[in-house]
């Protein structure tokens, strides 16, 4: 009886969508709690390796959401994959987060590229317009490369797929992140499109590479007061647009170590990193997602990576002081 519960609830969401229940935007926030940054429909390998005994495990652990990042191209093989991926997490009550790489428009924003952007929003949003409110939107993982000099092609890009996509989903929640890699410094320049949408949040982050030894920017050693206050003064940007916005906000990624570069902070090293920024996060009443699933689940193998259950228990349950 207990395995048909989750089954139940997806059920009820869906029934919830079809009468036009809508989720604000702060219910959406407190609803995301912790998350995981997952490629389960992004490359080949994790698409070929997913399980729904993955999504289980990660749920079953203690995760609330998970951001389910992709790069391909909106193809049927790949909605099919998508919906499979989404029905799963629904169904074992982790809240889903689609969200898009986009690389070409952010390498060259052209029109041609910012239509194909827009087109393919387009396809996702009409393939899962009739699903629960839970289901959210995320337009671009990260603005980066060119993009990163053209805000008002940004802003443009995002009004257009905003416009496109209320047309079949009125009421989902969809996020939209500043330039410069995500960087809060820049949340105010969204402020147009928060004035027009009431559906709208934004995804800021830091850390997404994970902390450094020598970048000043993000230095983390041993957790000076000094390398403490750099997380500290994001939050405070962040925390401060929305006092003055009445918007809310999501971290959509942080890294626990800098595994793609380096990868020599000890597991130790890495449960002080995680402990601090996880208290710091959860004291300022913002949700967030890891970077990323297979650094602490081995997916070809169906398990947990035991060396690194530490590090996932400071992100989950972290002694605050």
């Amino acid at each position: 009886m207990m395995r048909l519960f989750p089954f139940i609830l997806f059920l009820a969401s869906f029934a919830l969508a079809q009468a036009g229940v809508a989720i604000t935007p702060g219910e959406y926030q407190h609803l995301l709690g912790v998350g995981i940054d997952a490629d389960w429909a992004k490359t080949p390998r994790a698409m070929h390796y997913y399980s729904r005994e993955e999504v289980r495990a990660f749920k079953e652990i203690g995760f609330d959401h998970v951001r389910i990042r992709m790069r391909e191209d909106a193809t049927p093989e790949l909605l099919d994959h998508l919906q499979r991926v989404v029905g799963d997490a629904l169904a074992l009550g982790l809240t889903p987060v689609l969200a898009y790489k986009a690389e070409y428009f952010k390498e060259d924003p052209s029109p041609k590229n910012r239509d194909r952007v827009i087109a393919w929003w387009r396809t996702v949003a009409e393939r899962f317009q009739n699903y629960p409110p839970e289901v959210s939107f995320d337009l671009i993982i990260e603005v980066t490369d060119q993009l990163n000099r053209e805000p008002e092609k940004l802003l443009d890009l995002y009004q257009r797929t905003l416009d496109e996509i209320r047309r079949t989903n009125p009421t989902r929640i969809v996020f939209v992140s500043p330039r410069l890699r995500s960087a809060p410094e820049h949340l105010h320049e969204l402020d147009p499109l928060f004035k027009r949408d009431p559906y709208l949040m934004a995804e800021w982050h830091f850390y997404a590479s994970g902390p450094s030894k020598e970048n000043p920017k993000k230095k983390w050693i041993t957790g000076t007061a000094e390398e403490k206050q750099l997380i500290l003064d994001k939050i405070a940007l962040a925390l401060e647009w929305q006092r003055t916005t009445g918007g809310y906000t999501w971290v959509g990624a942080w890294m626990p170590g800098n595994y793609n570069k380096g990868d020599d902070y000890s597991v130790p090293e890495q449960v002080a990193f995680a402990t601090f920024m996880s208290c710091a996060l959860r004291k300022a009443g913002i949700p967030y997602a890891v970077n990323q699933a297979n650094k602490f689940y081995d997916e070809e193998a169906g398990r947990w990576r035991k060396e690194m259950l530490p590090v996932v228990e400071a992100v989950l349950h972290p002694h605050c002081p």
